[in-house]
């Protein structure tokens, strides 16, 4: 179990059965500075990452008892936003789109050479690591028009109505509330919502962006006086969010047309 230690945002939870592949990679990661802690199965696996506080989850795919894409999934529906590494043996793209899904940020096909575990690892927990060297700085109460997102309590309201979006969805709308009336670039949403820019597909985030969009477009405002919110496409480059005006706040119309 983790413990309180004052490098707690180094600290990974490796969840893999097999010793001769999880013993090198512990060892080459508490090299590099990490603190890991080791399960084979699933379901301690999962205890594990809902009590403690890691900067990222390294999961393998057939794990005894629940699989690596059952956890995923369980962990998630908790609403762990935690950035998880998904190793799987299997070579079929189906399989990979089916960890991205269920909610894993990030996949490495066996074999792979620890370098690029490493690679992406850290392309996964630098947002983190960004985030906590700068305490206290990170605002926890979002807000555009009618939207409002409340990151410690992971809740999203939309004028009248509470939104319940998977997790790639939510953090999507956190970079673009944090930035909002900006464009934030697709290279920047696949490394902060994705964790990696790897793998990352234009049509993946295009799909994240639709149902987000889809979500947002449910919800009835009513008369008008609450600011509609809405994601626009800046073509090529990114997106942004951006707060139409209010009727209380539209100009009058001239008197001459």
């Amino acid at each position: 179990m983790p413990t309180n230690a004052s490098s707690q945002t180094r600290r990974l939870l490796f969840i893999e059965d097999e010793e001769d592949v999880a013993g090198p990679i512990k060892r080459g990661l508490e090299e590099e500075g990490y603190l890991v802690d080791w399960t084979r199965k699933g379901e301690e696996g999962l205890t594990e990452a809902l009590a403690g506080t890691y900067v990222a989850l390294i999961v393998d795919w057939r794990l005894p008892g629940m699989d690596g894409r059952t956890l995923i999934e369980q962990l998630r529906d908790e609403g762990d936003t935690t950035p998880v590494l998904m190793l799987t043996a299997l070579q079929d793209v189906d399989h990979r789109v089916a960890g991205l899904d269920a909610g894993a940020d990030d996949y490495l096909t066996k074999p792979f050479s620890f370098e690029e575990l490493l690679a992406r690892l850290r392309a996964l927990t630098r947002r983190v690591e960004q985030a906590s060297a700068s305490p206290g700085t990170q605002k926890t109460h979002l807000q555009a028009g009618a939207l409002t997102m409340d990151t410690a309590r992971r809740s999203v309201r939309y004028g009248p109505s509470s939104l319940d979006l998977r997790p790639k969805a939510y953090r999507l709308l956190e970079l673009l509330l944090r930035q909002k009336e900006t464009v934030v670039t697709r290279t920047k949403i696949a490394e902060r919502v994705w964790g990696s820019p790897y793998d990352v597909t234009a049509n993946a985030i295009d799909v994240t962006v639709s149902s987000l969009r889809q979500a947002l477009g449910k919800v009835e405002l009513g008369d008008g006086a609450l600011s509609e919110v809405t994601i626009e496409t800046e073509r090529g480059i990114g997106y942004r969010l951006s707060v139409a005006p209010s009727s209380d706040e539209q100009a009058p119309p001239n008197p001459s047309e």
